[in-house]
């Protein structure tokens, strides 16, 4: 017979164990042991880093998840809103099958050029193409040519068109499709009620979509500023 354990609280039913908290020195091992940067993903991120938008750029732990994720999942069409510098671009570029194809939307010409010179560097521009303008008119216009074509999307752009990126995402998406979404913890800001801002308001608003969305398998990474990886059911 089992014991006779009380039966916990409302407020007690929380995991007992817990994701590890990540201080400066833990963080620094994690990248120490486990990141395997190439000298071209380097170079990018120093040069971004001479910006002073630097913080947008993706760390290298989260490119190289990316990247694992498209050799894994070995997607022939990959959607991604939001370039910025090109860091993840380039990281999924290098790790897709040479026979695959990546579509990039951003909407800055000056970010663009940057990730477009890197690509060519790195000779996988032939996989990419590029669409310098606003996501979702693109986005729109895709859905024209064909809705479930893409087989793995990463959307890491403004937060004020977030909640319409999900919804045109998933219609891209073919069934199976992984989406990744990332700032999905936006710098922890969504966890304190003190913040009210409209880009913290919209993330939780995402957050909490997706969470109620059972079209769609689930998990948020606390791995750079929140990834959260959607499967498309």
């Amino acid at each position: 017979m089992l014991p006779n354990f009380p039966k916990p609280l409302p407020e007690d039913d929380r995991p007992t164990n817990r994701t590890v908290k990540m201080d400066d020195r833990l963080y620094q091992y994690l990248v120490d042991v486990s990141v395997r940067e190439n000298d071209i993903l380097k170079a990018l991120r120093r040069e971004t880093a001479q910006y002073h938008m630097a913080r947008m750029q993706l760390s290298p732990e989260v490119g190289q998840l990316l990247a694992l994720l498209v050799k894994l999942q070995a997607p022939k069409k990959i959607l991604e809103v939001g370039v910025f510098t090109g860091y993840s671009t380039l990281s999924m570029a290098m790790a897709m099958s040479k026979d695959a194809s990546l579509i990039a939307i951003e909407k800055k010409q000056m970010w663009l050029d940057i990730a477009t010179r890197y690509l060519e560097e790195a000779g996988v521009m032939d996989r990419v193409t590029t669409y310098c303008d606003k996501a979702l008119p693109v986005m729109t216009s895709l859905l024209e040519t064909g809705s479930d074509s893409f087989d793995f999307i990463f959307i890491d752009a403004d937060k004020k068109n977030l909640l319409a990126y999900y919804e045109r995402a998933k219609q891209l998406l073919r069934p199976g499709g992984c989406l990744l979404i990332d700032n999905t913890l936006w710098w922890g800001n969504v966890a304190d009620d003190t913040f009210t801002d409209k880009d913290t308001n919209i993330v939780r608003a995402l957050n909490e979509t997706i969470h109620a969305d059972h079209t769609v398998d689930l998990s948020l990474i606390p791995i750079g500023d929140g990834l959260t990886l959607v499967r498309k059911r």
